[in-house]
């Protein structure tokens, strides 16, 4: 659902429609998205996207060949970036050389039409700076800084500023996992906080699940799904979506369907399953992919009824819980499960690995996708 919008306010937000770019090649086609003054709208998919170029078509840095962009009831055709009331984070830093880190920090508040008061400039400076951990830092140059530390003080010169939309293009992606999950949530905080609409750009599908308040998937410059992270979560629309999502991501196991009475089988090799009746209903061909996610499989003994057989390929432990890879006969599929299990499952035998165990699937949690299209088939 959207972010509600706060009380008393009348400004319209970011409408964005028909965008379309090629440069040698067709960089997004026909992307529209409408974000509501206050709402955080996370914007995922792979390297390649167009992520990028869409932040900068907002911006005025790029020009669209088609569409239109309108930001708190302007049209921004012809508008310069610099007029546009957008800051945005660049995915390349774009630090001042010359400047120190406080001094990249404070130059769009010193800037023609956004000057500050020194005092209450530094002062909002300053409290940027301390949630980013890097205000230590205050007096150096970027040329002594490693990339994490850049990457902040781009991401501190974006959050002072009070524009009328905030482009966060991969905010935290250079820095260590447990800065990452503590200013996850400070930044999605500190923006909701806001009056503006923002954008999050990021190849971390999780990550746009975690922070967006709707999330929009974008693949081959084509929007593939845009919905609530439960229900990207819940309902990927297509097998492209479900890829980007989960650690590790859904298990895609392309196969064909076979009749057998008035029951119908997933099959791919040696493993052939059981449809629930739901899900069968929605088959519209034989080639199909099964989508599974890793938390959803369970083990049981290799000779329980209904059993799957495999080999355990790999074990990955990661403290709570562990990542068994198991071959099928030469299929491959990953299983996320906890450490007690995996370690049961290797007993007397270190990780596991070329042990035989049985696997079940579940009966519900299932997701078929069509193989030609790869869309999800409509009982999803």
């Amino acid at each position: 659902m959207n972010a509600p919008l706060k009380q008393g306010l009348t400004k319209p937000g970011l409408f964005a429609r028909g965008i379309s770019k090629s440069f040698a090649h067709k960089v997004l086609s026909d992307i529209g998205i409408e974000v509501a003054p206050g709402e955080l709208l996370a914007i995922t998919g792979p390297s390649g996207a167009g992520k990028t170029t869409f932040c900068r078509i907002l911006a005025g840095l790029d020009h669209p060949d088609t569409g239109s962009v309108e930001l708190g009831g302007r049209n921004l055709a012809g508008i310069a970036p610099q007029q546009r009331r957008v800051a945005l984070m660049f995915e390349s830093y774009a630090l001042y050389p010359h400047l120190t880190v406080r001094g990249n920090a404070l130059s769009p508040l010193q800037a023609p039409g956004g000057r500050l008061d020194p005092a209450a400039a530094n002062a909002r400076v300053d409290e940027v700076l301390e949630l980013l951990e890097i205000r230590h830092l205050g007096e150096r140059l970027p040329g002594a800084l490693s990339g994490g530390q850049k990457q902040r003080v781009a991401l501190a010169r974006t959050l002072v500023q009070k524009p009328d939309l905030f482009l966060l293009d991969e905010p935290i992606s250079h820095l260590d996992a447990k800065l990452r999950h503590k200013l996850r949530g400070e930044i999605r905080r500190r923006l909701s906080a806001q009056e503006a609409p923002s954008i999050w750009s990021t190849p971390d599908g999780m990550e746009a699940l975690s922070v967006g308040d709707r999330v929009v998937v974008i693949d081959g410059g084509k929007i593939e799904q845009v919905g609530t992270p439960e229900e990207i979560w819940q309902r990927p629309a297509s097998a492209r979506v479900a890829k980007l999502l989960g650690d590790p991501p859904m298990n895609l196991i392309e196969g064909k369907l076979e009749q057998e009475g008035d029951q119908l089988f997933f099959v791919r090799r040696t493993l052939r399953l059981a449809l629930p009746v739901a899900l069968a209903a929605a088959a519209t061909s034989d080639s199909v992919i099964l989508g599974v996610r890793p938390d959803t499989i369970t083990f049981v003994a290799a000779e329980a009824p209904g059993a799957l057989v495999a080999e355990i390929y790999s074990n990955e432990p990661f403290g709570k819980h562990a990542i068994l890879t198991l071959d099928l006969g030469g299929l491959l599929a990953k299983a996320k499960t906890t450490m007690a299990v995996s370690t049961a499952l290797g007993e007397g035998t270190g990780d596991g690995i070329g042990q035989p165990v049985g696997m079940v699937f579940p009966t519900d949690g299932l997701i078929l996708f069509d193989g030609a299209t790869g869309r999800a088939l409509p009982a999803n």
